[in-house]
């Protein structure tokens, strides 16, 4: 859903793009993991009881993504949102994350 490891200009950004493949496979993992718990996040502070009740029932992840789709229309903004903090977080402490 994120894309971050076709996202040549983010992962530029953050300084990664000429790691390691196993380096950049690993951060990317971490990062794809984080962005999909921010987004549950956001997701859950906008839905409703019952809208968070429907998405409960889903069973599959095309289910689940159709639903998201559906149901809340600004998703693209959100995920945008989220990728533009995990950069500005990430190049605030880049000395921790990824050592330079």
């Amino acid at each position: 859903m994120f894309g971050i490891a076709n996202n040549t200009e983010f992962l530029e950004a953050i300084g990664i793009a000429n790691a390691s493949e196993d380096t950049k496979q690993t951060i990317i993992a971490g990062m794809e993991d984080l962005a999909q718990k921010r987004l549950v996040t956001k997701l859950s502070e906008r839905l409703t009881e019952q809208q968070a009740e429907e998405f409960s029932q889903l069973t599959d992840d095309q289910q689940s993504a159709d639903w998201i789709k559906t149901n809340i229309p600004d998703l693209e903004s959100i995920i945008t949102e989220i990728m533009n903090d995990m950069k500005n977080d990430i190049l605030e402490h880049k000395m921790a994350v990824v050592g330079q």
